[in-house]
């Protein structure tokens, strides 16, 4: 059973989610504050919070900075009555899994949740276990400068550990084990997010990220069809001829 925490100052709303999370037989605990959302995300005992942004001591986007510098990859969904699209980019950026703008559809929510969850150690409760397709190499993918060990769910850079979110690193698994192949950004957002829907802001804002921790070549925009890992050379690519 996934444990889930529930971040917001209105009672209300934070009953109404706790109900329905826990009629989809999740184990859910809530706090009203960033203070308190501070202290029970470090003692890391919950599969995925939902975090308001805007709280009223640490505001929502302060927290994620917080505890992802601190090396928290808890994963975290963030929760606003704006939905603007400076602040949503700002919290993916900052290492959020994904933005709902209030008010949601409750199984909007769910979706959510269980896709976030789908791609963490463990799943969600209706979920089943995290899909993968096979990899090769031993479960190791060697690329320029990059190495992705699958089994630990890994990834390096010149031999250094680089830390990612959990749906940056699902992004990145999904490319690597299609490596050759451009994949449409529809497809990308189905196997990642589980949710079938146009290209967003969402998938951008991880592809950046990625970029900016791994090199710009390791992913590479292929216009109108999606974003791939160039496929490795092949023998006949590095002979040369002599006259």
């Amino acid at each position: 059973m996934a444990r889930v925490l529930v971040v917001d100052d209105d009672p209300r709303f934070v009953r109404a989610i706790v109900r329905l999370l826990r009629g989809r037989k999740y184990d859910v605990e809530s706090v009203y504050d960033g203070e308190s959302a501070l202290q029970a995300l470090r003692r890391g005992n919950f599969d995925i919070a939902l975090l308001d942004v805007n709280l009223p001591d640490i505001d929502g986007l302060s927290l994620l900075h917080q505890l992802r510098d601190e090396g928290n990859q808890t994963p975290i969904i963030l929760l606003t009555v704006h939905g603007r699209a400076h602040e949503q980019a700002l919290g993916l950026r900052l290492g959020g899994d994904d933005y709902i703008p209030k008010p949601f559809d409750a199984e909007v929510l769910v979706a959510r949740v269980q896709a976030v969850l789908r791609r963490t150690a463990g799943g969600g409760p209706s979920s089943g276990p995290a899909e993968r397709p096979p990899a090769t190499r031993g479960d190791v993918l060697e690329l320029p400068a990059v190495r992705i060990d699958f089994t630990a769910r890994q990834v390096f850079k010149d031999g250094v550990a680089v830390r990612l979110a959990p749906m940056e690193y699902a992004v990145l698994e999904y490319l690597a084990v299609n490596r050759g192949r451009a994949v449409a950004k529809e497809e990308i957002m189905l196997h990642v997010w589980g949710i079938e829907r146009r290209a967003s802001r969402t998938l951008a804002e991880h592809i950046s990220r990625l970029r900016r921790k791994l090199g710009d070549d390791v992913i590479v925009t292929q216009t109108g069809f999606g974003y791939l890992i160039p496929a490795a050379p092949t023998s006949l690519d590095s002979v040369t001829t002599t006259p």
